[in-house]
């Protein structure tokens, strides 16, 4: 049996000047196809997406999570900018291929759309006063907009407060806050990434003690990512033996791996962040235990699809992190233009799939992943200032 890879690549097939390229694997697991760089020229694009009106019953305004919809997110095109908008991206770090990727996507739309775009990064979860300053120096340099990937769930409220009463709206981006006063939000509700991964391993129906590494505590989507978890393997086979939270720097996520190993020497898998896991695959082959001990991740990494590739890694579901990045600043520039975002809702993500390597058997669909959409080109460096077209 084979878990089908549909709704990623019609998500990506239909972006606007983007040629689509199946990614598959060498037998050494390195990737034999290259990521294409999104196309700038101004052209709209649409993609499925995941919908959610946050004021719909059952939907927590708090962040808006809740029911979802599927539905089509169309992006403006250049033709429709009235001005050379100037907005204002707030990452955690640059330390990984998701951030990385949401920073290539921010950059190409800004790009597309003829906006400038300034970004900073807070150099990790643990930086909340460093974000915070970031969000306020937005605001004291002109920005029009702020597109907020918030380091921690709660703890970022009073600085979206304080930016929306200076008249800049923010846009949730990537990470998710529970401020009701942002413009919008885009981005994964973690709690499906969860449960996907959850949902996978109810499936193989078999007893499974797993150590459960969500990653940084505090942060909407590690928490986000563990509730809808452990929500779906509730009453199933599988139990959680271990719950190790931590930033996800690869030293710190490493050690999280070694205690974790040392503490439950027993378990099954490892569940939880692509740091976490890149980690984990290099602990394991030192130790001997791959072939006991599987890994399974709530997001995926360009590094993680190798190694899912090479058969060091099993599932993880992918956000489409540089997707995430387009999204977010079309959507901060359709609320700058006053147009009403597609479906007339406040919350977008694309709509995630679990990919699965050769570790996996029968289940193994990474032969069908394409990875546009999702990650950066390697030869992509962070950009932190551009500049709106004249």
């Amino acid at each position: 049996m084979r878990l089908p890879l549909t709704r990623l690549a019609r998500a990506s097939a239909v972006l606007a000047g983007c040629t689509i390229l199946i990614t598959s694997c060498a037998e050494d697991g390195s990737s034999s196809d290259a990521i294409r760089e999104i196309d700038t020229s101004g052209q709209s694009w649409s993609v499925d997406a995941l919908l959610t009106d946050c004021a719909a019953p059952g939907v927590d305004p708090a962040g808006c999570v809740g029911p979802n919809s599927e539905g089509k997110y169309t992006s403006l095109s250049r033709e429709q900018v009235t001005k050379p908008w100037q907005l204002c991206s707030v990452l955690p770090h640059m330390k990984d291929s998701t951030w990385i990727g949401i920073n290539y996507g921010e950059v190409s739309q800004a790009k597309s759309l003829g906006v400038g775009l300034s970004t900073s990064d807070a150099g990790g979860y643990n930086n909340l006063s460093e974000q915070v300053s970031q969000v306020e120096n937005c605001v004291s340099s002109g920005a029009d907009a702020i597109l907020l990937s918030a380091v921690s769930f709660e703890s970022l409220n009073n600085a979206v407060k304080d930016a929306v009463a200076a008249g800049v709206p923010v846009i949730d981006v990537g990470n998710g806050v529970s401020s009701n006063e942002v413009a919008g939000h885009v981005l994964q509700d973690y709690v499906d990434m969860g449960r996907l991964i959850g949902e996978h391993l109810v499936s193989l129906d078999r007893p499974m003690r797993v150590a459960l590494l969500p990653g940084p505590a505090g942060a909407g989507w590690a928490e986000r990512s563990r509730e809808g978890f452990e929500a779906t393997i509730a009453g199933s086979q599988v139990t959680v033996a271990d719950v190790k939270y931590g930033d996800t720097g690869k030293e710190v996520q490493l050690k999280l791996v070694e205690d974790v190993l040392a503490s439950n020497p027993d378990i099954d898998a490892l569940v939880g962040n692509a740091v976490m896991a890149e980690a984990a695959t290099q602990v394991l082959g030192e130790r001997g235990l791959a072939d006991r001990i599987g890994v399974y991740t709530t997001y995926v990494t360009p590094e993680l699809v190798e190694l899912m590739g090479a058969g060091r890694a099993n599932c993880g579901p992918s956000e489409q992190s540089s997707l995430i990045g387009q999204m977010a600043v079309d959507y901060a520039v359709r609320v700058l233009e006053d147009l009403p975002a597609p479906g007339a809702v406040e919350r977008y993500a694309p709509v995630p799939v679990v990919v699965c390597g050769s570790a996996e058997g029968e289940l193994a669909n990474i032969d069908e992943f394409d990875m546009n959409g999702s990650f950066a080109p390697p030869s992509f460096r962070p950009n932190y200032s551009l500049k709106a077209a004249q």
